[in-house]
């Protein structure tokens, strides 16, 4: 934080990566910057950024102790000057975010979805998710992380506001949603902190899928947060392994023959949230 973003590349091996490739990299702590009419605010942009015919834009999903989260929307500061962004903080940064995206390009995003941390942007919780999401729209891209960590647009108030303003649809119900393979099986134990690991108490897996198993995670987050974790709760199914059993309560389609079940491959975050909420006890 705070350092070079040409140390930070090399460090990162992200040279090679140009080298291999004959990629050029742009360091826009070096480029000049026009101030741009975003919807009512002047915004800085840099000029390379400005210029390009199409823009793919590379987030992270995870959390974010600021803003909530963090995806498509927010990435694009890094597309502005850092006097600039150190500005957007002392303007509570929501605002300011929506307002960027008015005027910075996102053609394609393309969101690591592999492992991203509960609700901290420097790590320190990670939930593996093993995904690969792409999107055209950035606020329908925020608004189905939202979803995926079990939060509600409102609670990241840049999503909806930037939706005002006309940068894309925050409607995930009616988004055409096209999965290129199907969920497989987690290979392996991943490791988990602490705190995931006091989140997993709660869960019964049996060979759940990365993606399932990470939703189940994110609601249990959520519900720790609301006061709902209690000793005594029976840990709630997850996983191929359910498959044609029965049981008490799961999550995800292979628990179909549980008493109580929610459907979905995988189910969102925010659905188990609410369903574990109504039938958890």
């Amino acid at each position: 934080m705070g350092d070079r973003t040409g140390d930070a590349f090399r460090a990162a091996g992200y040279h090679r990566v140009c080298e291999r490739y004959h990629v050029p990299f742009e360091d826009l702590q070096k480029d000049t910057w026009k101030e741009y009419e975003a919807a009512g605010m002047k915004i800085k942009l840099c000029d390379k950024a400005a210029a390009v015919d199409y823009m793919i834009n590379m987030p992270v999903l995870k959390g974010h102790c600021q803003t909530t989260v963090t995806c498509a929307l927010k990435n694009n500061k890094g597309v502005i000057p850092n006097s600039e962004k150190r500005r957007f903080h002392t303007m509570g940064l929501h605002k300011p975010i929506a307002h960027l995206n008015t005027i910075a390009k996102n053609d394609f995003i393309l969101v690591d979805n592999i492992c991203g941390d509960l609700d901290f942007e420097e790590g320190g919780n990670p939930v593996v998710m093993n995904r690969i999401l792409g999107f055209k729209d950035p606020v329908l891209c925020d608004a189905f992380v939202c979803d995926s960590m079990g939060y509600s647009v409102k609670d990241v108030p840049y999503i909806p506001l930037a939706e005002s303003l006309g940068v894309g649809s925050a409607d995930t119900a009616h988004a055409n949603i096209i999965y290129l393979n199907e969920a497989s099986k987690a290979q392996g134990a991943f490791n988990m902190t602490r705190r995931v690991q006091q989140l997993a108490s709660f869960a019964a897996p049996k060979d759940a899928c990365s993606a399932c198993y990470g939703s189940l995670i994110y609601a249990l987050d959520r519900l720790n947060d609301m006061g709902r974790l209690r000793k005594g709760l029976p840990p709630v199914s997850i996983g191929q392994g359910y498959k044609g059993e029965e049981g008490s309560i799961g999550v995800g389609r292979c628990t179909s023959c549980f008493g109580k079940t929610l459907k979905g491959c995988p189910p969102k975050a925010a659905d188990i949230v609410e369903f574990l909420s109504e039938n958890w006890n």
